[in-house]
């Protein structure tokens, strides 16, 4: 048990035992610290008027070299008990005699020391000089116990434990007599505090005993009691008023928590029946609310959401327009987002930022309004590719015209000029041969005009159509077309580890077959024709904003090393009727490479031509892995 939770009574004897034992042990122990030092001083001088005794009487055995007179006057220190040892030394610092005579030499010191004699390891010992006529003959050592000390302190030690135990019990029974003269007030007032502690009872009082200061503490005690009656009255009487103003507000509180329930509800119920998403925001951009429309686009439910902070929950958002406009929203600026594309839900919005103010025009939140603009923008994004589409067809159609207008009437004027020359020269013979045969060259030049602009509007897009295409199988099918015309060319054609895509098997067959057939057609020498492929990297792919930057794409290069061409020429090549040499040396309806270019746009690809003139070319084709 601590002090502190002792009883009084005991606490009180408790504390004058305590000062009883520690004031007569601090006396006794004085005491016996003064008897130690006294009787150490007082052994410290009879051994050394002892010593110098002996160092007298001991002159005339030195001075005479007689061993025996020596020990005979040392032998009269057995009359000391507490002497034990003593050795007499020559000048020389040589034992001449001991005592006791049996004791071994290493029981005293093999040379004398300083003279003076000093306390060491519960001994005193010292060295008197040995002197006649003023002349030192030798020393003396001593050797004494400290028994008699410790003899004198256990006596005083057991005399002080007696007067200790003797003075503790007489305070014992004097503080249990005195100490009630305290204690009982104290306990008096404690009798009278629980009573009124347990009973509520404030006109009780305790009982004075005296005028000291337990009496003022009592008298303290009973007008405090008097003060409290009269204040719990006082309390008693406020709080029947304070009920019943409490009951009167409750009412009132009561009616305007259900006018304010209600209002709530109908808030709730009108934002909730928005087909707009719509959310709360306080300054610290936590949710403080979200309407039922919410839970449409995300996984999250409301009470997961509410009172957490937006990057909490969506940490995509952290660098996000929606992000910054809730920011300046919270800077007080009304922003309007026409056309904003969500990273959590993948749709298009039309959103609303509206800070909230209260009446000193501080903004503590922001009100945030989503419309969904989804399929609108998919519509536009559908109504801008057809319009796309369109404006590429019309344009294709312009050229188609234009230059069909040049390249499809060149043969029916020759056919018509050749027809006239025959009316006019019939009965020439080899003319008219001559003149049938151009006629029929340009025939055949239109006929295979006309197929090849049908080829060409035939290019289809069916995703019905879409296979897996082993595109070295679709090369080594080519080879064997070819067979004649690369042998005839000694042409060496090398590809290797082309991959399977997902294609119209019959177009990429035309794509490659015009490419090789171009490399074979336009070369002055041996030809060489590598067909290779590379994957396209995202930072090869972010230079092509046309293709779809979600996909993966590979880059499968047909190079040759043929007459090529300017590179200014890189992209008007793949016009349709284009054609950049000389018709009379090299054949051809100007068609392929626009074919080329439509079977790759119909795969949605891409592809590049790069060309040096008469250093070779080579065509990139792009092309998506699905």
């Amino acid at each position: 048990m601590k002090l502190r939770d002792i009883p009084i009574q005991r606490k009180i004897m408790t504390v004058i035992l305590i000062t009883c034992a520690i004031v007569l042990t601090l006396m006794c122990s004085a005491y016996m610290v003064f008897e130690y030092i006294s009787f150490r001083n007082v052994t410290k001088v009879h051994v050394s008027t002892i010593a110098a005794v002996v160092a007298s009487n001991s002159s005339a055995a030195l001075a005479f070299d007689s061993q025996k007179d020596g020990v005979d006057i040392l032998s009269a220190l057995s009359e000391e008990k507490h002497i034990v040892a003593a050795s007499l030394y020559k000048s020389d610092g040589k034992i001449f005699a001991k005592f006791p005579v049996y004791i071994q030499d290493s029981s005293v010191p093999s040379s004398p020391g300083e003279a003076g004699f000093y306390f060491s390891k519960g001994f005193l010992e010292g060295f008197q000089p040995v002197v006649q006529n003023g002349k030192i003959l030798g020393m003396l050592y001593l050797k004494s116990d400290m028994q008699g000390l410790y003899e004198q302190l256990r006596h005083f030690a057991a005399i002080a434990l007696f007067l200790i135990g003797s003075s503790l019990l007489i305070a014992y029974f004097l503080s249990h007599i005195l100490q009630k003269s305290i204690s009982q007030p104290i306990l008096q007032l404690e009798e009278t505090a629980r009573r009124i502690s347990e009973k509520g009872d404030y006109s009780v009082r305790a009982k004075k005993n005296g005028d000291d200061e337990l009496g003022a503490l009592t008298n303290a005690f009973n007008f405090m009691l008097s003060q409290i009656e009269v204040q719990n009255k006082e309390i008693l009487s406020f709080n029947h008023t304070l009920e019943r103003t409490v009951e009167e507000r409750t009412l009132e509180l009561v009616e305007a928590n259900s006018v304010l329930r209600q209002q709530k509800e109908f808030v709730e119920t009108i934002i909730n029946s928005s087909v707009d998403i719509i959310g709360v925001f306080d300054a610290h951009l936590n949710y403080v609310m979200i309407n039922k429309r919410v839970g449409d686009f995300d996984e999250y439910k409301r009470d997961e959401i509410v009172g957490k902070n937006i990057l909490e929950v969506f940490p995509d958002l952290a660098d996000s327009a929606m992000y910054k406009n809730l920011q300046m929203a919270l800077k007080g600026e009304i922003v309007h987002d026409k056309k904003y594309k969500s990273p959590i839900v993948n749709r298009y919005f039309e959103n609303y930022y509206i800070p909230l103010m209260n009446e000193l025009n501080e903004v503590y939140g922001v009100l945030a309004i989503g419309h969904d603009i989804s399929d609108i923008m998919e519509a536009n994004e559908k109504l801008e590719s057809v319009n796309s589409a369109l404006v590429k067809s019309n344009q294709d159609l312009e050229q188609f015209a234009y230059i069909a207008s040049h390249d499809l009437q060149e043969p029916l004027r020759k056919i018509q000029t050749f027809s006239q020359l025959i009316i006019h020269d019939r009965d020439n013979t080899e003319m008219v041969s001559r003149y049938l045969e151009k006629i029929n060259s340009s025939a055949n030049r239109m006929q295979q005009l006309i197929q090849e602009v049908l080829n060409f509007s035939r290019i289809s897009r069916a995703e019905e159509a879409f296979v897996p295409v082993d595109l070295n199988k679709t090369i080594e099918s080519l080879l064997i077309d070819f067979e004649l015309l690369i042998r005839e060319k000694k042409a060496t054609i090398n590809f290797s580890g082309l991959p399977v895509i997902r294609g119209i098997p019959l177009q990429l067959s035309q794509l490659f077959s015009n490419l090789m057939s171009n490399s074979l057609k336009y070369t002055e020498r041996d030809p060489l024709i590598t067909i290779s492929c590379r994957d396209i990297t995202s930072e090869e792919l972010n230079s092509y904003p046309d293709l779809n930057q979600n996909s993966s794409y590979i880059c499968i290069s047909v190079e040759d090393n043929g007459i090529g061409f300017d590179p200014q020429f890189n992209e008007k090549i793949f016009s349709i009727f284009q054609r950049l040499h000389d018709k009379q040396s090299y054949s051809g309806t100007g068609i392929g490479l626009a074919l080329c270019k439509k079977i790759v746009e119909n795969h949605g690809g891409k592809i590049e031509g790069h060309g040096k003139v008469n250093n070779g070319s080579r065509f990139n084709v792009i092309l998506p892995v699905r």
